[in-house]
């Protein structure tokens, strides 16, 4: 089927565990209408096999709010969305097998104009193919359940380039992913939050005392553990972007929190 060949307007699409997922590249959706929800999930490879084989990238418009499951989340890497830009995206990968491509690819992707991005178990991998230059997230969440979910990043040499991000979160074992990260040397980050426990963060302890750059980061916004804060470096700043000092706490308030 012909890409673009088959005109509509959506403002909605569900399509879950089906080989209608590979209709994608043909539909060409009107200019003046936004998708307000695109919802793609594939348990089996054959659901996108049609996509993946595609050499060109393909354009689905504007788009509110798009979560990408299963073998599903290998659609990202064919899409074009640089135009048009993503509000919310999401990504699951429950099994590894999902994903395996993906971090097979040698070329970055690029994601486009996304203003949140939250991505969740082995699909957490995914984030070191994804080619950030020239944009800018609001809002990313990194999930990870289990150690494995973030052995992919771990067990690369060299750092991959979070890019501009405004707001970041880690949960659970993504907490590592932190020791093979950079970020946009001009960047400011506006939240950095930590939500983990001992067990999940070990790794990270493992590491030299300031020796994960972060660079600059706001006062008010930076929700770390003491044992954590040790091994990154950063600059704290404050509304105006001017350095402040940063003054510890001897009564461990975050024992309580963390």
């Amino acid at each position: 089927m012909a890409p673009n060949s088959i005109g509509c307007s959506l403002k909605k699409l569900d399509l879950r565990d089906t080989g209608l997922i590979n209709i994608l590249p043909a539909l060409r959706n009107s200019k003046d209408c936004e998708v307000e929800k695109l919802w793609l999930r594939a348990s089996e490879e054959e659901h996108v096999a049609g996509i993946l084989k595609q050499k060109k990238p393909f354009c689905v418009g504007r788009v509110i709010k798009m979560e990408l499951g299963g073998y599903a989340v290998g659609v990202i890497t064919k899409m074009s969305l640089e135009d048009y830009g993503v509000d919310k995206l999401k990504l699951t990968a429950p099994r590894k097998k999902y994903i395996t491509e993906i971090l097979k690819q040698e070329k970055p992707f690029c994601v486009g104009r996304v203003k949140s991005m939250w991505i969740n178990d082995y699909a957490v991998g995914v984030i070191t193919k994804m080619s950030h230059e020239g944009c800018e997230v609001e809002k990313l969440i990194l999930t990870a359940d289990k150690e494995a979910h973030v052995a992919a990043v771990l067990e690369q040499e060299n750092p991959f380039c979070l890019g501009r991000v405004g707001k970041v979160e880690f949960e659970g074992y993504a907490v590592s992913v932190i020791a093979k990260m950079s970020i946009h040397e001009d960047n400011t980050i506006e939240r950095f939050r930590i939500s983990a426990n001992e067990d999940h963060f070990s790794r990270i302890l493992g590491e030299k005392d300031r020796s994960i750059e972060l660079g600059r980061i706001r006062l008010g916004g930076f929700h770390v553990p003491e044992e954590v804060r040790r091994k990154l470096r950063y600059t704290l700043v404050d509304g105006y972007g001017k350095e402040v000092l940063e003054e510890r706490d001897s009564s461990k308030w975050w024992r309580k929190k963390w």
